[in-house]
């Protein structure tokens, strides 16, 4: 029996394409009509124009502290901080799976290690650890990227391992293995797709999670961005009597993007949910 969307699914969804839309639309105009992929057009800087408000001087959102098109920022914000989050959903959830699935299967001293490891990683907050790793890399978009898989992967591989253990114990997996279906063939044609669903999930989840990390970090200056939403707050709060407008709308437009991540998140755990008719 087919299942129907959820009204999760469909507002978390509807809101998320409004901001997919509206990165492909600075996308384009960013490299095809105001500049090229050889020279990509950057928000221009007019002092003049600084602390505009909304719908004042040709603005329609306003200009921030430089005087550049408030709009315009947020676009460039946006589709960076998306970059960078796919990047690093992508990677920490593959080495998740990766290294869950090999603390079931593997030698003892794997396990035991994975186990030490992830408990290191989680006594610490993760914002430190961050900030630590981006302190020695410096204030680059690897270094970030690195930083953020370091601080993300072993929430995956604990879901990982727990699916694992599940799909492992399963009949068919066991009638699999009598017929002589290698380890390698198992992971890949039965257990990946098996724990794929639920994995899926935490990466939709993930995803607001890492925007909100990046955000923090450029919050307090280790960004690799000037672009990023949380180097912007943390320039917005500065002016926050002259022009609070600034904080306001860059606030909303995160709050958006999270709650759109979150409703998706949430409406896809329920459809995916096996037990649910």
């Amino acid at each position: 029996m087919s299942k129907k969307l959820t009204k999760e699914m469909k507002w978390g969804g509807g809101i998320l394409s409004l901001y997919i839309l509206w990165a492909i639309l600075w996308f384009g105009y960013r490299f095809l009509i105001k500049g090229t992929f050889a020279r990509p057009y950057v928000p221009m800087l007019d002092m003049q124009s600084e602390l505009a408000l909304p719908f004042s001087k040709g603005f329609v959102l306003g200009a921030d502290l430089l005087g550049r098109s408030l709009l315009e920022v947020l676009s460039a914000g946006l589709t960076y901080s998306l970059t960078i989050s796919l990047i690093v959903t992508i990677v920490t959830a593959s080495i998740g799976i990766l290294m869950g699935y090999l603390a079931v299967k593997g030698p003892s001293w794997l396990k035991l290690g994975f186990d030490l490891l992830i408990n290191l990683i989680f006594i610490f907050p993760s914002i430190l650890i961050a900030i630590m790793i981006m302190a020695v890399t410096g204030q680059s978009m690897q270094g970030l990227i690195f930083a953020l898989i370091i601080t993300g992967w072993t929430g995956y591989a604990k879901i990982a391992r727990g699916e694992s253990k599940r799909v492992l114990a399963l009949t068919y997996v066991e009638g699999a293995r009598a017929i002589g279906i290698g380890e390698l063939r198992l992971f890949f044609r039965i257990i990946i797709p098996a724990i794929l669903p639920v994995m899926i999930v935490n990466m939709v989840l993930g995803i607001s999670g890492v925007v909100i990390s990046e955000a923090s970090l450029g919050f307090l200056g280790l960004g690799a961005s000037p672009y990023s939403w949380g180097a912007m707050l943390g320039a917005a709060k500065t002016v926050l009597l002259e022009a609070p407008h600034i904080a306001m709308i860059l606030s909303l437009t995160m709050a958006g993007l999270i709650i759109g991540l979150n409703l998706l998140g949430d409406g896809l755990r329920d459809y995916l949910d096996p037990n649910e008719n």
